[in-house]
């Protein structure tokens, strides 16, 4: 064991430890695994790999950079609350809610404070400017292929919230119709994708029993303003405290969930689809 983390201590000097990969946003790559892994709650993942920036390497533009310096991003996972946000190789993360990054240490524990689907804000540096961004921590992929595999072929949770355009009612009142859930964010890139082939959907299905919901949980203040400006026509939904998206544990946007005529989910998918796709797993079950 001595000549093993030896050599891994040399590999490490050689270049290899200058990426932290940030997966569920753990900072032991060498943990012992859990003495009961089946009870293990499921780890809050950002989805990115960083390398470590000195203070002097940080742009003046971003502004003054904390003695243990800030964090570069390196990759960004696709499909992750990172890549939905639309965070990029090259970005320097500069602080994380507020607090100015002192090293890695402050993203990873903030990051190990935090429960899937807690929001997150970055101060992101970009091409020279700073901005913000917000997102949410979502599952790892192993976590949400056992959250499917166990929500599927089950009765759908009821909507816990309120309607703020349009009312489609309770998932009960809606038995009989295919009902289309779109868990999404605002600051999501793929969600404002989904929502026109959505919008689509909805129009050319709705008068053949199809209802589809777009749930989101952040502010109703942000999500008024958002639609001010968009062309949705299908119910728009305010999960008031993410008890909706909780019960469907929907922490990666988009989410769409299918559910049949008999009130049971049959489809749950993640991310961006064609309209092709969306269309043929509405129609399977109309």
């Amino acid at each position: 064991m001595k000549r093993t983390w030896q050599n891994i201590h040399r590999s490490v000097r050689m270049g290899w430890g200058t990426i932290a990969w940030v997966l569920a946003c753990s900072a032991c790559l060498w943990a012992a695994p859990s003495p009961s892994p089946a009870k293990a709650k499921p780890a809050a993942w950002l989805g990115v790999a960083i390398a470590d920036v000195a203070p002097a390497e940080v742009p003046p533009a971003y502004g003054p950079a904390t003695p243990e310096g800030a964090v570069a991003i390196q990759q960004v996972f696709k499909g992750t609350s990172a890549d939905q946000a639309g965070l990029k190789a090259g970005d320097i993360i500069l602080a994380i809610n507020g607090v100015p990054l002192h090293g890695r240490k402050t993203l990873l524990d903030t990051i190990h404070s935090k429960t899937i689907g807690d929001l997150v804000e970055l101060r992101i540096g970009r091409n020279g400017q700073a901005s913000l961004q917000k997102m949410a921590l979502s599952p790892r992929p192993e976590d949400m292929q056992s959250i499917t595999r166990m929500l599927v072929g089950s009765k759908a949770p009821a909507l816990d919230g309120k309607y703020y355009s349009g009312d489609a009612g309770t998932l009960l009142q809606n038995k009989g119709k295919v009902v289309l859930l779109d868990f999404w964010a605002t600051w999501c890139g793929p969600c404002r994708a989904t929502i026109p082939v959505l919008q689509a959907v909805y129009k050319k299905y709705h008068d053949k029993g199809l209802q589809v919901i777009g749930i989101s949980s952040e502010s109703l203040e942000d999500l008024q303003a958002f639609q001010a400006a968009g062309k949705e026509s299908y119910p728009l939904f305010n999960d008031v405290g993410q008890l909706t998206t909780h019960q469907y544990q929907a922490f990666a946007y988009p989410t769409l969930v299918v559910i049949d005529r008999k009130g049971v989910i049959q489809r749950m998918e993640v991310g961006a689809h064609p309209l092709e796709d969306i269309e043929k797993w509405v129609k399977e079950y109309l």
